[in-house]
């Protein structure tokens, strides 16, 4: 990693100029879509031509030709491309019209449609400071990546956002409401609309997988039985394991990234608003990286659920983010779309990117 641009941040999501108003996009060398009127100025993807109508545009090249070209000036495979067209529809699918823009100006209170807030958040255990001024959020629907160097204070993100730990000053919000000063009780309600993926799936080991899947509904609802089991199901078969084949087995019958999948399903099982993954595809070979990816994915585009997702894995992360934010130096370095990472020329991004 790069020592000697540490003073130098990029696009942090809360910067003190209020002037600045959209200080991401200034950072970002990555061009953005034109407003569309018929949308109400929402940006729209750019929409790509199917082989017949590239041909039918003298002097362009054959559809291959052209996926080609793409590879050769990016590096990537074109279905990577594809993907990124993709998440990009999501984005525009999701935006809430009545939302505020992201950057916003600094002003206190919780942002207008955002569901996950931190805002000037500082943090810090005794002489050590973890988080300084971090500020980012997450409306609907979006996925959020977090990501840095081990140590960078990117698991504790998700403890304030689960009300594990409090901030030294200031406010973590969660749908609006600041939850920093919550009591024990008035915590749990918060995290009853949160689902949370642990980076070894932490299951209980002496339970079977439907005993895993049904434990948040024994603890949270008063479901009967046979509404226990339909659910049990419900979320297995939404993860892609067979429930008549796992259900009675344990954790340790399964492989890892089939016990992934059961973490999976316990973390949906009351149909959450919003997910916390933690290291999601740590340990994980790269087919079934790619399933649960996909499944974070599915989660975001068929539940429309809100993920705060920190991961180590950029490949994955390009996948399913729809920003990532860059932990360095105990502050936000970078808050962007993977586009704009990709393409941001900040010494210490690239670095960090390693030539990905």
């Amino acid at each position: 990693m790069s020592g000697g641009d540490s003073d130098t941040r990029v696009t942090n999501p809360r910067l003190s100029d209020p002037d600045r108003s959209d200080p991401r996009g200034a950072a970002s060398p990555a061009a953005s879509p034109a407003p569309d009127p018929a949308t109400g100025g929402a940006a729209l993807p750019p929409q790509p031509r199917d082989g017949a109508s590239e041909r039918a545009h003298e002097g362009q090249p054959h559809d291959g030709d052209a996926r080609a070209g793409e590879r050769r000036a990016d590096g990537r495979a074109p279905a990577e491309g594809k993907e990124r067209r993709i998440r990009a529809s999501i984005r525009d699918a999701l935006r809430d019209p009545d939302a505020e823009a992201r950057p916003r100006a600094e002003d206190p209170g919780p942002a207008k449609g955002a569901i996950i807030e931190l805002e000037r958040v500082h943090l810090g255990f005794g002489d050590r400071t973890i988080l300084e001024d971090v500020s980012f959020l997450a409306q609907r629907g979006e996925t959020i990546a977090v990501v840095g160097e081990s140590g960078t204070g990117k698991s504790t993100t998700l403890k304030l956002i689960l009300r594990h730990l409090q901030p030294d000053s200031g406010r973590v919000y969660v749908d609006g409401e600041d939850i920093s000063g919550l009591s024990f009780s008035e915590a749990l309600r918060v995290r009853k609309r949160m689902g949370m993926v642990f980076q070894g799936a932490a299951l209980f080991d002496s339970m079977s997988v439907y005993e895993n899947v049904a434990y948040p509904l024994r603890e949270h609802t008063d479901y009967d039985e046979t509404e226990i089991e339909r659910r049990v199901r419900e979320k297995l078969e939404f993860v892609d394991l067979e429930p008549d084949r796992v259900m009675e087995q344990l954790p340790s019958e399964l492989s890892g990234g089939m016990r992934k999948r059961v973490g999976v399903a316990r973390a949906i099982a009351n149909d959450p608003q919003i997910m916390l993954y933690d290291e999601p595809t740590s340990g994980l070979d790269p087919l079934t990286t790619g399933t649960i990816t996909r499944l974070i994915m599915k989660l975001q585009r068929e539940l429309g659920v809100t993920s705060i997702v920190v991961s180590h894995d950029i490949r994955s992360v390009f996948r399913m983010a729809s920003y990532v934010a860059v932990l360095a130096d105990k502050r936000i370095r970078f808050f962007g779309t993977p586009e704009e990472m990709a393409a941001c020329d900040d010494r210490y991004i690239q670095d960090f990117l390693g030539g990905f």
